[in-house]
């Protein structure tokens, strides 16, 4: 009989992923940015801190925030967000963090030329863009020629819908959204079967998970409350039409007395056609 798994598409699994298991996190990192291994110094989870109570059902913000430093001494600011209700302000927002991520380590009366190099990378349940590859880097770059402008932002996009299901074990960065993607023991195993250490590894921690009975019920509320936000938008929006019904239908029959009105029929008349 097959297990019961957690899914890492839950940010509250997908976070616990790299806090159980801290030397993941250098790999993820390196193969969804294709940044090569070797070149990683080193790499720092800054916000480990897990909210301990889902019972409430509030939506708190569970993202990743790493700091890397390569060889040379350069560091960078990640911030890794997973998102699996649809948002149609979701642009505006990764811009957003984005902004205060590469502004939250200068300090007053600092040099600019201390800003780091900031990269968001958001891996989303939905489609974002219109394109059929399930990955998008943002960057700035000049309109006319394509030339990019600085390398100190760099926003990604990886839509989990988009990711193909067969497995290349040459291609990384895929098996990585695929292990995040997967919600069945079976998928889990074939991606085990691979015989890729790391993601082996990374298999056996949600498995671990799994087995975990306190974390798969904070599991259970988080995946609560998010369906429940679902809802709750769902239920905004519905009473939001009803309600421009009413009010279109009104407007309309405003509109109709009026030209009755002006067309020389009395209230009277006019009272009497409303309540056929």
């Amino acid at each position: 009989m097959e297990r019961k798994i957690v899914s890492a598409k839950i940010d509250v699994v997908f976070k616990e992923l790299f806090i159980r298991d801290r030397s993941l996190l250098k790999h993820f990192i390196s193969d969804v940015l294709d940044i090569p291994f070797e070149n990683i110094l080193d790499i720092t989870l800054t916000n480990p801190e897990m909210p301990s109570d889902y019972s409430d059902g509030k939506l708190v913000r569970l993202d990743l925030s790493v700091k890397l430093r390569k060889h040379d001494g350069a560091e960078t600011l990640i911030n890794v967000e997973l998102q699996v209700n649809r948002q149609s302000y979701f642009k505006k927002r990764t811009l957003f963090y984005w902004s205060k991520l590469y502004t939250s380590e200068l300090h007053s009366g600092e040099s600019y030329s201390n800003l780091k190099r900031t990269i968001c990378i958001n891996i989303l349940d939905f489609n974002i863009t219109d394109k059929q590859d399930y990955h998008t880097e943002i960057i700035v770059a000049d309109k006319e020629t394509g030339e990019q402008f600085t390398d100190l932002m760099s926003i990604h996009f990886f839509e989990l819908r988009k990711v193909k299901s067969v497995l290349d074990v040459k291609d990384r960065k895929t098996m990585w959204m695929q292990l995040i993607r997967a919600d069945t023991e079976e998928e889990l195993n074939m991606i085990k079967n691979t015989n890729i250490p790391v993601m082996e590894q990374a298999v056996q921690v949600i498995f671990d998970m799994s087995a975990d009975t306190a974390l798969r019920e904070r599991a259970r509320l988080r995946e609560k409350a998010l369906h429940d936000e679902i809802s709750a938008m769902e239920g905004a929006r519905e009473e939001g039409r009803e309600e421009g019904i009413v009010i279109g239908e009104a407007k309309g029959i405003n509109s109709i007395v009026e030209k009755m009105r002006k067309s020389g029929m009395t209230e009277e008349q006019i009272n009497a056609i409303l309540h056929q």
